[in-house]
């Protein structure tokens, strides 16, 4: 009898054990809210500042950061225009001024405060709006390689030299930021019908029109190109990942074009708290060291810079004002420019 107590006994504990298991599994987990940003390649990919900066902002958000990726900062309007809403975007980073009054033509936007930030002299004309915030900044400009050309271009006319064809990276400014970067240069630098002129010219010189600046720059490293449209903070990288200091960035007579990115929260967003206080994150000293370490661009708050190799770049002539031109005017450019490149241009 005994013993049949016992087995009794047990098999009620081991099923008040079990019920009390299934009552703890039948718990519904916690659900974290996940903050979605929308970003290009190289910002969220494993080499680029997005996993830093997803890995600090879920010590303290109680959230989870979930990256939608894009492969170049021209190809993110175009998905916003085609998926809207549905893209689930919270935040979008990576847009520069060309795509600023296509981006306010086409969606609605968050207004983000913005005031109080200690901006290096150069970022503040790209403070003026309230919906994008930059978040850092590079000169335009052709790199190259020590020792491999015989001449040194100085000029954008000197990237006519016979030694060039077909040796220059440059970007296709219908899907890359530097490439219309480029296709504004040399507009602002020759007026716009010689600089159409010029720009048919270059179509003998250029090994390629990438559709991405990684594209792009990698023909470069592989030597497949002699020089290639990027940013005076290039050979940083060269330096810092690799300890190669053959590579340098061309200064040129007529001044250099200044690119922005930037930072929007765009106004389906879902999360748009958690938003906000990326885009503080991405502001902070810690989040702008981080952004200029790994994007290999100049970050726009001071002191952040100090004492690192971005310190010691030297200073380019730049075009001091800061244009925004309209949709409208990127897309005549665009079109026209598009027209020279199938040889319609007069």
């Amino acid at each position: 009898m005994k013993h049949f107590i016992l087995f009794v006994t047990v098999v009620f504990v081991g099923l008040f054990l079990a019920l009390l298991n299934k009552n703890d599994e039948s718990k519904p987990q916690e659900i974290k809210p996940v903050l979605r940003v929308f970003g290009y390649s190289s910002f969220t990919g494993q080499w680029g500042p997005g996993p830093g900066l997803k890995e600090m902002f879920e010590k303290d958000c109680d959230c989870q950061v979930q990256y939608i990726e894009g492969t170049d900062s021209g190809i993110l309007l175009q998905r916003l225009k085609i998926e809207g809403d549905s893209l689930g975007a919270d935040l979008v980073v990576g847009l520069d001024q060309f795509d600023l009054q296509k981006a306010l033509s086409e969606q609605k936007w968050r207004e983000l405060n913005i005031s109080g930030l200690d901006a290096y002299d150069e970022v503040k004309p790209a403070l003026q709006n309230s919906y994008f915030v930059p978040y850092d900044w590079g000169v335009i400009a052709f790199v190259a390689r020590k020792n491999e050309l015989s001449k040194v271009p100085q000029t954008l006319d000197d990237l006519m030299e016979p030694e060039l064809k077909r040796k220059i990276a440059l970007e296709d400014p219908r899907t890359s930021s530097p490439g219309m970067q480029f296709l504004y240069w040399v507009i602002r630098a020759k007026g716009e019908e010689e600089g159409f002129k010029f720009i048919q010219k270059t179509m003998d010189q250029v090994h390629s029109y990438s559709p991405t600046w990684s594209a792009a720059y990698g023909l470069f490293t592989k030597k497949q190109a002699k020089t290639a449209l990027s940013y005076v903070t290039s050979p940083v990288y060269h330096q810092v990942e690799e300890k190669n200091n053959d590579y340098f960035a061309l200064e040129f007579k007529e001044g250099h074009p200044v690119q922005y990115e930037f930072v929007g929260i765009p106004d389906f967003c879902k999360n748009c708290e958690l938003a906000e206080r990326f885009v503080n994150l991405m502001l902070s000293d810690q989040g702008q060291k981080l952004i200029m370490q790994k994007n290999y661009m100049f970050p726009i708050i001071k002191g952040v810079k100090e004492g690192t190799p971005f310190a010691n770049i030297p200073q380019f002539k730049t075009f001091n004002d800061f244009q925004i031109p309209s949709a409208q005017e990127v897309e005549r450019l665009l079109k026209k420019w598009s027209d020279v490149r199938r040889g319609d241009g007069n």
